[in-house]
């Protein structure tokens, strides 16, 4: 039986292209019902990340930079001012220097 989030609200941090596990979680949730926060890191990413959420209904785009204490809080703020309360977050932000991702791995 599929899973319902009609009515919830849920964060989804890291989603950095069509090829981050975060988007493939957003594109489920929202398929779900949920009303989506999709959290990007920078204004590099910005851009395609803003394409990819337009393309959710009911779901918005936030930068978050986690490794800025600052940045948390805004968000948080801004969520709440937004939304109220959260129902689920996702965490799905990884890092590995570039010299890790030259060779093979999985």
């Amino acid at each position: 039986m599929p899973i319902s989030m009609e009515g919830r609200t849920v964060v989804v941090f890291g989603v950095a292209n069509k090829r981050s596990i975060a988007w493939a979680i957003a594109q489920h949730m929202q398929q779900a019902g949920a009303q989506l926060a999709i959290t990007y890191q920078n204004e590099r990413l910005k851009q395609e990340a803003d394409d990819m959420i337009s393309a959710l209904p009911n779901s918005t785009g936030f930068q978050c930079d986690v490794s800025n204490d600052d940045e948390i809080a805004a968000l948080f703020a801004q969520l709440k001012g937004k939304y109220g309360k959260l129902d689920a977050l996702v965490h799905s932000i990884a890092y590995a220097p570039a010299e890790a991702l030259q060779n093979d791995f999985s």
